[in-house]
């Protein structure tokens, strides 16, 4: 079925007459329609446009002036991203009736590639949690518990499960302290997390302005180079022939492999046992840079959050999920000139991480230390939630406080049969390197899509 082919393989289809992309659209909304009625994944659709942009691609198409190798896939978009003339709130109650007049400029770009607009998904309220609920639009539970309801990973909850169950082949997140990681590795998705400052933001709702960034969750590797080409308007990586033999990983002992789950310990292992096995070099180091920039910054992206959001949270604090509410207003609590004093401390650590860095192919350790909690075991337990959230970002957040990018790639399951993420990681503006040498991990079958 089309939902069970990856972008790459719809466009393919699509530039040889096999698949209309008219008929490709419908298929997506009536699987929305029908696998999320309650509207939690997806919040907002605009079917006019989705149907026009297919039927213009159907167009291209026929006359042999396709626009590249996504032209006619469908692509969903977090609601932080403006679209023009569909209300775009970041999901949050207190933001209701924003709606832009013109779209962002990565959606532009998108749509130039040729991209088909499939809606927008649910994500945390201000993109400030890395758990995803939402107590305005509900939360999307994850993909991969049929019984109970657990935690989709936020802030870009609709985007992971969006992808996971088969509502689109690509979905646009952001990630500040971890957003496009963390939904991906608790979905068994692939997640991107690109550089600070490579793609423009104009027309992204910030959270946090120092550490925002716009990434895709895709089902594989390709895809999520081809994303990233469109968005950033650099030719696609190369994958062919990537090969792990020979790679140098660096395993980040202390602190990312501290306080982790059990079966999520023995996943990751077992796929660092597999890769040694198809000819990597994997050495284990305790990276100090990690625990220092969460010990200097670890409230930074809290008080960038209120330097933002403050007239809003102090306007409308009936509007914020009240968990949330204590975190936003902590966002005080930092003088100006301690927050230049952190940022200093923090280009320090950068620049040891970047050259530590420069020294190996990837530090590599697990995207998520904890599996995924029950929605309901946090919705009225704040102590439970908080905890929870510092668990979620623990992994993640240190790598956006240092500028690095990042990719997490599925690697097998927990011990309860859900999802384990590997994370791998580069120095900044390394995307193409970086996102080959995840196709090679790929390639040595580490990557196991949980079925």
């Amino acid at each position: 079925m089309w939902h069970d082919m990856t972008a790459l393989q719809l466009g393919r289809e699509i530039a040889g007459g096999v698949i209309d992309p008219v008929d490709l659209a419908e298929h997506f909304l009536e699987r929305i329609a029908t696998l999320d009625a309650e509207g939690r994944i997806f919040i907002r659709l605009s079917e006019d446009r989705t149907r026009a942009e297919a039927q213009a691609a159907r167009r291209r198409q026929r006359q042999g002036a396709g626009r590249g190798p996504l032209d006619g896939v469908p692509v969903s978009w977090k609601d932080l991203v403006d679209v023009a003339g569909v209300e775009t709130t970041m999901a949050a109650r207190a933001l209701e009736g924003r709606v832009p007049e013109r779209d962002g400029v990565l959606l532009q770009r998108a749509t130039q590639a040729g991209t088909v607009f499939l809606g927008k998904t649910n994500m945390t309220e201000f993109a400030f949690s890395g758990l995803g609920i939402n107590t305005t639009h509900g939360t999307p539970a994850n993909a991969h518990d049929t019984t109970v309801d657990r935690i989709p990973g936020g802030s870009s909850s609709g985007a992971g499960v969006a992808v996971a169950r088969g509502l689109g082949p690509i979905a646009i997140g952001s990630d500040t302290g971890g957003s496009v990681r963390i939904p991906a590795s608790l979905n068994g998705v692939v997640g991107l997390k690109t550089t600070i400052g490579a793609l423009p933001m104009d027309g992204v709702m910030p959270l946090a302005s120092l550490f925002d960034t716009i990434g895709p969750l895709t089902a594989d590797v390709a895809d999520a180079a081809a994303m990233w080409s469109v968005l950033s308007g650099r030719p696609m990586a190369d994958l062919d022939g990537a090969r792990i033999t020979g790679k140098r990983l660096v395993a980040v002992a202390s602190p990312m492999w501290r306080g982790i789950d059990e079966g999520i310990d023995h996943a990751c292992r077992q796929a660092l046992s597999r890769l040694e096995a198809a000819g990597a070099d994997v050495e284990w180091q305790d990276v100090d840079e990690f625990a220092q920039a969460m010990d200097v910054a670890g409230r930074l992206i809290t008080t960038d959050a209120w330097s933002r959001w403050s007239g809003v949270v102090s306007d409308r604090p009936d509007r914020i999920f009240p968990f949330m509410l204590p975190r936003f207003l902590s966002g005080k609590a930092q003088a100006g000139h301690e927050v230049l004093e952190i940022l200093r401390e923090l280009d320090s650590l950068a620049g040891r991480l970047h050259r530590r860095m420069g020294g190996c192919d990837a530090l590599v350790a697990p995207t998520v230390r904890i599996g995924a909690p029950r929605i309901a075991d946090l919705l009225d337990d704040e102590k439970a939630y908080r905890e929870a959230n510092a668990g979620m970002l623990a992994n993640t957040t240190p790598g956006n406080l240092l500028k690095v990018c990042a990719v997490t790639l599925p690697c097998g399951k927990d011990a309860s049969g859900m999802p384990a993420g590997l994370m791998l990681m580069q120095r900044p503006g390394r995307e193409e390197a970086l996102l080959r040498l995840a196709g090679a991990v790929e390639a040595a079958g580490t990557t196991q899509l949980p079925s």
